[in-house]
């Protein structure tokens, strides 16, 4: 009786470890929500906070990623110029306006642009974007969301075509607001953000119309996009989301998500939170990510939204 007690013991002494070890191996990824001032528009436009408080409940409501714990956080105004709060970061979801769309600090990563020749920074902000540049080279996905993609300052640019194979150009890049018909790109339909992507149709001020390097390897075009009557005129089919990847970093600049309501569309949302995933290094599962998020207050859609074309 006593040899059997002993060897439950042990059994169970080895039961406890295993399970310990298993619970120690598994991963953390740490996933940062950073939301730029609503600095313009009216409610249900240009929602920064509620979007990506709604995307982060999402994140952490997520029903099919095993093997992986997800930690989120999230940091509304950020204005530091040292990165000791990112340190931790496995990816930095960004939605804000354009770094030149006021004197007050509007991006998360970039303080106004001050220069004269929109070209540089001082040595402070150089030495501080080395160290996020620094991060991002060691893992750190970035994801940025909607004005947050154009950048008239070079030095920014030179940092987003590093980022993600792509950047804004002033007069060239373009914003604009309609009903949108959007669909898979067949050659970026094995990528992982698009599993369980389907076409949607929706409405959205989309900026698109950057500039790349063709035949960049490390680009994966994702999305076509087209609109018959925007603010801009009718938009023949055009590349509008793409996923760069070079080594472990991963990026993605994202020129959608005017219209907080755009989040009630399935394939929208499951576009978005796969993109996230993906961008933190985490493997998206087959049939995209699925969320049992209650609760989320999404704006409904009204008429009267998509009324106005300003």
């Amino acid at each position: 009786m006593r040899n059997k007690v002993i060897l439950c013991t042990i059994a169970t002494f080895f039961a406890f470890m295993l399970c310990f070890n298993s619970a120690s191996a598994q991963a953390t990824k740490v996933i940062y929500f950073l939301a730029g001032p609503k600095d313009h528009g009216p409610p249900s436009r240009h929602e920064t906070e509620k979007d990506l408080l709604v995307l982060q409940r999402c994140i952490d409501s997520v029903t099919n990623i095993k093997g992986v714990k997800i930690i989120t956080k999230f940091l509304y105004k950020r204005t530091a110029l040292d990165i000791a709060d990112l340190k931790d970061a496995a990816a930095l979801i960004i939605e804000c306006s354009s770094e030149t769309s006021s004197k007050e600090r509007t991006h998360p990563l970039f303080p106004p642009n001050t220069s004269p020749k929109n070209n540089t920074y001082d040595k402070a902000v150089l030495a501080y974007l080395k160290q996020v540049d620094s991060l991002h080279k060691a893992g750190m996905g970035i994801m940025v969301i909607h004005w947050g993609v154009v950048t008239d300052n070079q030095r920014a640019r030179d940092y987003y075509i590093n980022w993600f194979g792509e950047s804004s150009m002033p007069d060239y890049t373009q914003n604009p607001l309609g009903y949108w018909s959007v669909t898979p790109i067949e050659s970026g339909k094995r990528h992982p953000i698009m599993r369980g992507v389907g076409p949607f149709y929706y409405k959205d001020e989309i900026f698109s119309r950057m500039v790349v390097a063709p035949g960049d390897p490390n680009r994966t075009d994702l999305l076509m996009g087209e609109a018959v009557k925007t603010n801009q005129g009718t938009i023949a089919p055009r590349g509008i989301a793409s996923a760069y990847e070079n080594g472990i970093a991963r990026g993605i600049l994202w020129g959608g998500m005017d219209y907080h309501s755009a989040l009630l569309n399935e394939n929208y949302l499951r576009f978005m939170l796969n993109s996230i995933v993906w961008t933190a290094g985490i493997e998206v599962p087959k049939g995209g990510v699925k969320t049992v998020a209650k609760g989320l207050q999404l704006i409904p859609v009204r008429n009267d939204m998509f009324d106005n074309m300003k």
